[in-house]
């Protein structure tokens, strides 16, 4: 498997418009902690960055969980 990141982080605008999400719905997962993002010092007015890194390496570790069992059910080898 090869992934190739872009930038580590991004926006919260920038991350709705690659996942087709909205702003809204990403900053709720942000609360909830589903998205690990760049810290800030408190009163800081700069932009909430997402951290890319961190959610490809969860897909990639979702991948070789689920993987083995795909590959299983189908009969592959």
């Amino acid at each position: 498997m090869q992934i190739n990141i872009d930038t580590p982080y991004v926006t919260v605008g920038e991350y709705a418009r690659r996942s087709g999400q909205s702003d809204t719905a990403i900053r709720k997962e942000i609360e909830q902690g589903h998205y690990l993002i760049r810290p800030k010092k408190p009163g800081s007015k700069s932009a909430v960055l997402i951290n890319m890194v961190h959610i490809v390496i969860e897909a990639a570790e979702q991948a070789e969980r689920v993987l083995p069992h795909i590959v299983k059910k189908s009969g592959a080898r």
